[in-house]
């Protein structure tokens, strides 16, 4: 509770003192709030990757997935469709990949998808440790989201990423409830897109959304609900990998050629 009351008083006193500091470092100061509120430094290195299983509404298809993720941009998702699996994965290092079924043939991820993918596999938000992670992060002012009071971040990372991050209390802690992302595509484009973050639960003593819906303009792409998160489970050192490595004969065009390109967009989604 004294928590509670020391958010809801920075917010009400920050229209009177923002205009005499600094908007960066008001803005650390939010998210050393944000970081202590959620569990505490300590609590969220211990946290150093997770299993989580749940479903993603596409439309009027419901697809089962389970997915790993590691510190600091390991990610693997095996997406359900009928008899199918549907692999994606990348160890942070090398280049994302896609595979058919587990012990399938597998190939190096699209140009056009990967970067996509790439900037969405992030283990952690902006606000933890931004400075080690290339996150410059600027006060941005107040508003509502859902009608619901919020503080504003700006975090731009290499001019090519930069999101605007909405705080507000929930739990009794200070958690972000959207995030507005423009991001640079390969093509040199500007992709926006809009999450809103919902059923907040504690993970290993750290408060993590369990529900993610993504939108690009007022399309709706991706609804995602987690049934659990399990923390820090058994990892295979080469889960993040491509087992074998890539299958370098399929040529460029088969890789975008429908319906696999279809079914590698799907499982994209589900890591917005």
């Amino acid at each position: 509770m004294r928590l509670l009351l020391r958010i809801l008083f920075w917010s009400a006193t920050t229209s009177l003192s923002v205009a005499h500091l600094r908007a960066d470092a008001v803005a650390a100061d939010i998210a050393r709030i944000h970081v202590e509120a959620i569990g505490g430094q300590e609590r969220i290195d211990r946290l150093h990757s997770f299993r989580a299983a749940g479903q993603s509404q596409l439309g009027d298809v419901t697809l089962e997935f389970q997915m790993w993720a590691a510190r600091p941009r390991s990610i693997r998702i095996e997406v359900m469709m009928g008899n199918q699996v549907l692999v994606q994965g990348w160890d942070g290092r090398h280049e994302p990949w896609i595979q058919n079924g587990r012990d399938g043939a597998g190939q190096l991820m699209p140009d056009a998808v990967k970067t996509r993918f790439k900037s969405e596999s992030d283990f952690d938000t902006p606000l933890i440790n931004p400075e080690t992670r290339g996150f410059a992060l600027e006060y941005a002012g107040e508003d509502e989201v859902g009608g619901r009071p919020v503080v504003k971040l700006l975090a731009t990372r290499d001019l090519t990423d930069q999101s605007t991050l909405f705080l507000a209390a929930v739990l009794h802690a200070l958690v972000i409830v959207r995030q507005d992302r423009v991001r640079l595509a390969a093509d040199g484009t500007r992709v926006a897109t809009q999450t809103l973050y919902g059923d907040f639960r504690p993970v290993l003593g750290v408060i993590l959304p369990h529900q993610l819906r993504t939108y690009e303009g007022e399309t709706l792409v991706s609804d995602v609900m987690l049934n659990w998160i399990e923390p820090n489970p058994p990892i295979e050192p080469t889960m993040f990998s491509l087992a074998g490595g890539p299958d370098e004969s399929v040529e460029e065009e088969n890789l975008k050629a429908p319906p696999a390109a279809e079914q590698h967009e799907r499982i994209l989604e589900l890591a917005n």
